[in-house]
Order: C-alpha cells, then structure tokens, then sequence
C-alpha cells in the first residue's frame, strides 16, 4: 500500500509540475509576441529576413536576451518532463490522458517560437536544450543500471496497477517477466486488491543467484 501511496504521490507532482510549466508558456508566448508585434513594427519590411532579424536584435538586444534565456529554461522542463511523463506511461503499460493533454499543449507552445523572424535562434536553442534532455537521460539510464545489482531478496521492484480485473493484472505480470532480463535475479509477484477495489501487483526478488 505505501509502494501505491508513493507511486500517486510522485504521479501528483509531475500532473502540478506539467500544469506549471503548460502556465509558464501561455504567460510567456503572450509578453513574447506582444513584445515581438510592438517591435517589429520599426522594421523595414524590404529588408530581407535574415537583416530584419539582426536589426531587430540589434534594436532589442537587452530584452530579446532575457527572453532566449527564458526559452531555453522552458523548453528544457518542457521535453524533460515529456520524457519523463514517456517513460512512465511505459514502464506502466498504460496512459495518462491529463497529461498526455499537458504533453502535447506544452511541445505546441514550444513550436509556437519558431513563427516569427529569429525563429531559426529558436530552433538552435531547442537543439540545445533537446542535447541537453538526451544527455541528462543516458546517465540517469546508465545510473539506473548500476542500481539493478543493489537488489536484496524479498525487494520489490516494480508495482503494477491499478487494474480491473485479475486477467488485466496477469497479462501486465506476463509482459513484466518476458522483458526482464536478470538472469541472476528471480523474480515472484503478489497479486491484490487494494482500498479503491482495484488489482495491484507487487513484483519482489524471490532469490539472487551468485
């Protein structure tokens, strides 16, 4: 029961986080492009794009600076957190439509900064900001690598759920132990119904063998 608490806690952080940021962006693209519309004005429009960007930053350095900075913090939480809302509808073979709704509001609102003329600084900063993502990723991967060894007998390792029906449950157990690929690690599992009356299962290391 407290691996279930534990698990909607952490799933209740990323829903507040991903509400944040999806808020973030909206404040944001709206001082950007009001910004963006007021300044571009004073452009000549005859110039070709790449010289109407630089005279645009040229004439709102200060400003523009403090707005690219902005972008790439946001971008970063933005597919940081996607990655992470991914790989938690993985690992638990099912899907979360509310945040699914955040993920897409949040990669559109990034999208939205490549519409204007220094949309191609934006798609540099949105390069940079996935490297970053990716990088941040792998050691996490390789760290969680490492953790698989630390495994005591009697640990659980993974709790499925919830489900509506044992059958459900069975099939997420079935999927579990067809991908493990501990050879020296024997895994059992303990199917139950917990206080909402829905099927969990506790995935625990029965023996390690040395």
């Amino acid at each position: 029961m407290g691996e279930i608490a534990n698990k909607e806690s952490k799933l209740g952080y990323v829903y507040l986080i991903e509400g944040i940021i999806a808020g973030a962006w909206i404040i944001y693209l709206l001082k950007f492009y009001s910004f963006y519309q007021e300044s571009y004005f004073y452009i000549d429009k005859r110039l070709s794009l790449f010289i109407q960007m630089l005279s645009f930053l040229n004439n709102n350095w200060n400003e523009v600076f403090i707005y690219f900075i902005l972008s790439f913090l946001l971008i970063t939480c933005t597919l940081f957190f996607n990655c992470l809302l991914f790989f938690i509808n993985k690992k638990e073979q099912q899907k979360h439509k509310v945040l699914s709704v955040f993920l897409y509001l949040n990669l559109l609102c990034s999208l939205f900064l490549l519409i204007n003329i220094c949309g191609f600084i934006f798609a540099t900063i949105l390069i940079l900001a996935s490297s970053l993502v990716y990088i941040i990723f792998i050691f996490s991967k390789l760290s969680s690598a490492r953790e698989k060894f630390d495994f005591e007998e009697g640990d659980v390792i993974e709790v499925k759920g919830p489900f509506e029906t044992k059958e459900e449950a069975q099939s997420a157990i079935e999927l579990f132990f067809s991908k493990w690929q501990e050879e020296k690690i024997m895994l059992d599992e303990e199917t139950y119904v917990a206080a909402d009356g829905k099927y969990y299962v506790d995935i625990y290391v029965e023996t390690i063998n040395k």
